[in-house]
């Protein structure tokens, strides 16, 4: 089996970020450049983005609820915190 060098170069990217994502992280945090091209990305394809997202939630139902349980437990405060704040 012969890989074509699309495939190739894509396991290679894939390596390489895998290897250098908490440089590239620290790197691409700070980058004002980076971040403004994001924003425009994010702006221009919204609905495209939240098309996928409802799409992701259909399929994926029990996921969708382990997450939304994950984030009401997480919202939560334990019993002493609430009874202090009387």
């Amino acid at each position: 089996m012969t890989l074509t060098d699309k495939e190739r170069k894509s396991i290679a990217n894939r390596k390489y970020y895998e290897k250098n994502k908490d440089r590239l992280a620290e790197k691409w945090k700070n980058d004002e450049e980076r971040k403004e091209y994001l924003r425009e990305y994010y702006k221009g394809n919204k609905e495209i983005i939240l098309g996928r997202a409802r799409e992701w939630n259909k399929r994926n139902r029990e996921s969708r609820k382990l997450i939304v349980e994950r984030s009401k437990r997480r919202k939560l405060k334990p019993f002493w915190i609430v009874k202090t704040n009387k």
